[in-house]
Parts: C-alpha cells; structure tokens; sequence
C-alpha cells in the first residue's frame, strides 16, 4: 500500500512522542547498565530486540522520506525552479538583443528574422516561467512558508508570478518606447504576443492554494507546543533542529565563533524564517511511523 506524504502538522504532533521516546530508551539502557546481572528479568532481551527493531524502521522511514516529500524532494523542487527562472531571464536577455538588431538592421515585417527570433525567445520564456512555477508550487504544498507576516507568505507562495513580471515587464516597456520604429501591423502583432504570453504565463503561475491565516496559525501552534528547550538552525538550512548532536548540524560551528549554527527558542527560530522540524531529530521520522501505524493493513 502507498504511503501518503506526511504534512508538517503531523511532524510537529509527533515531536513529543518522539521526545519522549528517546527518554524512555535512555532510562530503560541506564537501568538495564545497573541493574546486576544475576537479578537482570528474562524479558530484558526481547524488550531490547523490539527497540532495536524500532530503530531499524525508523531509519528505513528517513531513508524513504525524499520520495514521499521530504527534504531532498523540497530542496531539488526549489532547486529546479530557480534554475528554470535563471533560463526564463537569458532568454528576456536574448529577446532585447533579437528587438535591438531587428531595429539597427531596419526590420519591418513581424515575420522578419529577426523579430520570429524575439518571439521564440519570449515563447521560451513563458515556458520556463510555466514550469518553474509549477516545481515552485509543489514545494510549498510540502513546506509552506509560514512567517508571521501575511506579505512575507504572500510574496513567498506568489514568487511564480512575480518572477513572470521580472521576465516580461523589461521587455514590454522597452518595446512600447520603441514601437514608433515599427509599422502598425507589426506593432500591433508584436504588443499582441506578448500581452498573451505575460497573462498566460501569470495565470499559470499564480498559486491559488496558499495556506489561509487559520491554517498557518494552527500548523505554528501545533509546531511551538511540542518543542521543549534550545533549538538550533543554520544560515543556509531551512530546518530547525531539538539535537545538538543531530547528524545534520553536529560539525557546526556556533554563530558565535564565527560559524554558521544558531541556537535558541523556537520563537527565534520562527523569526528566522525555519519553520520545518528536521525529519531526523525534530520528530519528523516519528511522524510517518504513527500515520503508517495508523493505516489498516491491506
């Protein structure tokens, strides 16, 4: 049966489970150490060999988490958009140079050379804007931004559409200033075009699914009741962490030594923008074993 992907919600209501997990386990190995060996129970080793084989699906469930939408598939998503973004601005870039040389060599007809080179450039533009949209739209239904400010989510969850105006206004305005080189016709077919491909590619980009203010405050509540202590973060992750030994921050070094690793409340680490719990010692693991546990077995 396949597994559906854990939202962050549940992450974050699994936290504690996971905490307390982890305590529980250290009291039964301290205890298991003192206790003397002649009066140690029977049972002792199959206790042992249950949490052994605990361990052993939670490690197969964060070796599984960036096909059902975890850190890796996050990161590649994004990744993949600002890539695709990058692409959509050369090919802006090379539309102004096809407009430039179009006019230098006197070009009227919009089925000129060099006017068929501009608009292919635009048409490639569009398609990449579409696609790194759609890639950066997907990430966010996996980690949604979850600042306190709305303009922060807005700007954030819309980045598709404003990267749309970044690829096409500087275009646009520079062919209207330039339009009285051309004939009407070309004018008008030119303007046309790239009217349709800015709207079209705006729509496609916008994201209609943003998480509403209800939705992001209950996913920070949720979030902040399970974290119990310091927590640490990164400059350039995007996770905040309960284990200072957590494999993915252990080699850090302190900000305060003039590294890259932070430490404090998880109110600090909301304000520094890390919402996600770290798969592997924020409770995310956990989290997929619960809604695993919970699925009827088919």
């Amino acid at each position: 049966m396949e597994k559906k992907p854990v939202s962050d919600a549940a992450k974050a209501e699994a936290a504690k489970k996971a905490a307390a997990a982890k305590k529980a386990a250290q009291s039964k190995s301290t205890a298991t150490k003192s206790t003397p060996a002649k009066s140690a129970p029977k049972k002792a080793p199959v206790k042992a060999k249950e949490v052994e084989e605990v361990v052993e699906t939670v490690e197969e469930t964060v070796e599984a988490a960036p096909a059902s939408g975890g850190k890796g598939s996050v990161k590649g998503l994004r990744i993949g958009a600002i890539i695709l973004w990058v692409l959509a601005l050369a090919a802006e870039v090379a539309a102004f140079f096809a407009f430039s040389y179009a006019l230098r060599n006197g070009a009227q007809n919009w089925n000129d050379p060099e006017f068929l080179l501009m608009i292919g450039a635009l048409v490639a533009d569009a398609i990449f804007c579409i696609i790194a949209a759609q890639l950066w739209k997907k990430a966010n239904r996996i980690r949604p931004n979850l600042s306190d400010s709305k303009l922060v989510r807005t700007l954030w969850h819309q980045l598709g559409v404003i990267m749309v105006l970044v690829c096409f206004l500087p275009i646009g305005i520079f062919l209207l200033a330039k339009s009285d080189k051309l004939n009407k016709k070309t004018k008008t077919i030119l303007i046309a075009i790239l009217a349709v491909l800015l709207v079209g590619a705006g729509t496609a980009s916008a994201d209609f699914q943003q998480p509403s203010e209800e939705q992001v405050q209950q996913l920070q509540q949720e979030a902040q009741a399970e974290a119990v202590g310091e927590v640490y973060w990164t400059r350039y992750g995007y996770s905040y962490h309960f284990d200072r030994e957590c494999p993915y921050i252990v080699g850090k070094t302190p900000a305060a030594d003039g590294g890259t690793l932070y430490a404090g409340s998880l109110d600090d680490a909301f304000a520094a923008n890390r919402w996600d719990p770290c798969d592997t010692c924020a409770g995310g693991a956990e989290a997929k074993l619960d809604e695993a546990a919970a699925q009827p077995e088919g």
